[in-house]
């Protein structure tokens, strides 16, 4: 495995980040719409409601990504944290970083939002994805019984 160090993504690495996220929204067939201003917004600083961890090589490169973000339940009174994006670039993928993200990210957001769970979604195509989630632990559930979720895109 390639040595790495994890720590939050910082104002600094927009150049670096904005390609690993081109890389996710290329895999995705997403267009890439996250601005420079959005991410110095939503991800750098403590109080950044996304926490956005990277994994960084000895020589300063940005091997990949991970981002997440705190949903209260408040009818049940815990804290869920959604996993939105995990990348991990071509030539750093088969190295265990994308485990080691995850890990850090639901550390982190133990501590930090005091998560009682974690949630998170892929492509029904990505077996590759499905089945590393699944060796972390996580399980495939289907709606709620009785429940539909709905979405309302207004951009």
């Amino acid at each position: 495995m390639t040595n790495i160090k994890i720590r939050p993504v910082r104002s600094g690495d927009w150049t670096q980040f904005e390609m690993l996220v081109a890389g996710i929204c290329g895999f995705h067939g997403d267009t890439l719409g996250l601005t420079r201003t959005q991410f110095d917004s939503y991800a750098i600083g403590e109080n950044a409601p996304v926490t956005v961890l990277v994994a960084e090589t000895e020589d300063g490169i940005l091997a990949g990504f991970v981002a997440g973000f705190p949903v209260y339940h408040f009818h049940e009174g815990k804290t869920i944290f959604e996993i939105q994006n995990l990348f991990v670039a071509e030539p750093f993928r088969r190295q265990r970083i994308g485990e080691v993200l995850m890990i850090y990210i639901m550390q982190t957001a133990r501590r930090k939002d005091n998560a009682a769970s974690f949630k998170l979604g892929a492509l029904n195509w990505n077996e590759t994805a499905l089945e590393f989630y699944k060796q972390l632990g996580f399980k495939e559930r289907n709606d709620i019984e009785g429940t539909k979720y709905l979405q309302l895109r207004t951009a």
